[in-house]
């Protein structure tokens, strides 16, 4: 986490899909493939327990008054009496209205779009797209950190494929087209974020040459998503922070800052990891009279805080790193949530920061070398606090890390800040030259900086707090 000015933001994209007819109530299971979507919609429920003799005959009364008439329900063991197997309740359909048969909603259908009769795979009625047009539903209710299957049913006059897809739902946009002019069924799977409990559906079609019509889409719950948990720190204890998990920063250390890191400023209270700066006036134990380096240079220590790191202890290559944290935006502060490789010096070992907050924005950056010692190739990105919302910093929020071979994605509250395609993130000839600094393993720091890029602390009333509910990390 080094004090230049970085700036240019990244924003996400979105899509559209579905399939068949509403099933039952809420909470069942879906198969499929990948994608994003927008509108809200609620579940539809239909269900016949009902069976009938195979034989199609009346059975007639029971002649035997002692034994009770079948009644064709499960008995109370949950199995049926026929077969003697549990049924099997079908997905619920998490669509309203999927196959268009009941007007517009809970559908917002635009640009020319339409219900159609006459097209229907089922029923009277299916969605009409012709050119830059379609129609989307948000659907709210939906779990975090949970897969989904979508499909349905589509076909097209022309060439021109129309498109069932998902957007919005904390994870990148994924679609399925259809080019046949009859219809076929298409699906896919998509795994809401950390953060996110809605998605948007929609049927689109980007250009001419004649219409696509969509009908009878489904979404269903298929399964948790396969992230495995493999490091945490809940932060539920009292006092000092698990030496197993964290080791520390101390003294003087970077971007000629002015706060003394020592581990006293880093402890658990009320389930919270708490980094505190504080104002002190002690003699620097490193003090050099005389020297040009700002570390011993100065007589004394005026104020303090913490930085704590995974280094030596915990490192990993790859994965999906989720912090719950609160930022208070003061002038003077400089908090952070950031990664460093293990291997190589600064830059070239490269640098993460999922979250830098200081000069009332929140930054999302990634620095690799380059051909001058000590000087990083910058990807970074600049987000006003204010553009947030007032009352944004009186909350707790969610950063999320994204890490592949392939690219590395920054994300708050659901929402793309910043990512990087790792092919282009490739060192300079001033250290590890020609080596890839996110193809090694990486190690956590979270700290309170002072002073430094975060500005002048004259106006800063001390103690001040920056507080982390927990650290995630899954593969």
């Amino acid at each position: 986490m080094h004090s230049l000015q970085r700036l240019w933001i990244g924003i996400l994209l979105v899509g559209c899909d579905k399939t068949a007819e509403p099933i039952a109530d809420c909470a069942s299971t879906v198969e499929g493939c990948d994608a994003s979507g927008e509108e809200t919609g609620q579940t539809t429920a239909d269900s016949a327990d009902n069976e009938v003799d195979d034989s199609g005959d009346d059975p007639g009364p029971s002649t035997d008054s002692s034994e009770p008439e079948d009644s064709g329900r499960a008995d109370d063991s949950g199995t049926s009496p026929d077969t003697g197997e549990t049924p099997v309740e079908p997905p619920v359909n998490l669509l309203g209205n999927p196959g268009f048969e009941d007007g517009d909603e809970p559908w917002s259908i635009w640009g020319g779009a339409q219900r159609a009769a006459g097209h229907a795979l089922s029923g009277e009625w299916s969605l009409e797209a012709t050119e830059v047009n379609g129609a989307e539903q948000r659907v709210e209710g939906l779990l975090p950190n949970t897969t989904y299957r979508l499909s349905g049913w589509a076909k097209v006059e022309g060439d021109e494929p129309i498109l069932l897809g998902v957007k919005d739902h904390g994870g990148d946009e994924v679609r399925v087209p259809f080019t046949d002019n009859e219809y076929t069924e298409g699906s896919l799977t998509f795994t809401t974020g950390f953060a996110y409990t809605s998605a948007t559906i929609y049927a689109y079609k980007h250009g001419g040459g004649g219409a696509g019509y969509a009908d009878d889409l489904v979404l269903t719950y298929e399964s948790p998503a396969t992230h495995t948990l493999v490091w945490s720190d809940e932060f539920d204890g009292m006092g000092p922070v698990d030496s197993s998990k964290w080791t520390f920063e101390e003294g003087f250390v970077r971007n000629e800052e002015i706060q003394w890191y020592q581990p006293e400023n880093a402890f658990q209270e009320d389930g919270m990891l708490v980094i505190e700066g504080q104002t002190e006036d002690r003699p620097n134990p490193t003090y050099v009279a005389g020297s040009t380096d700002w570390r011993t240079r100065r007589e004394t220590i005026t104020h303090t805080s913490a930085s704590i790191t995974t280094r030596d202890v915990f490192e990993w290559q790859y994965g999906h790193l989720v912090v719950r944290a609160k930022v208070t935006n003061l002038t003077g502060t400089w908090p952070a949530i950031w990664t460093l490789g293990t291997e190589c010096e600064w830059p070239s070992n490269g640098e993460v920061d999922v979250m830098e907050n200081y000069g009332g924005n929140i930054l999302a950056n990634f620095a690799w070398g380059t051909d001058v010692r000590w000087t990083p190739e910058w990807d970074s990105s600049h987000w006003s606090v204010d553009a947030f919302g007032p009352g944004w910093s009186d909350d707790f929020h969610l950063w999320e890390m994204e890490w592949n071979e392939s690219r590395m994605i920054i994300r708050l509250d659901g929402t793309v800040l910043n990512d990087v395609w790792l092919d282009g993130t490739i060192n300079g000839s001033a250290a590890c030259e020609g080596e890839n600094p996110f193809r090694q393993p990486h190690y956590l720091l979270l700290n309170l900086a002072l002073g430094g890029a975060g500005g002048s602390v004259d106006d800063l009333s001390f103690p001040t707090r920056y507080l982390v509910d927990y650290v995630r990390l899954y593969q």
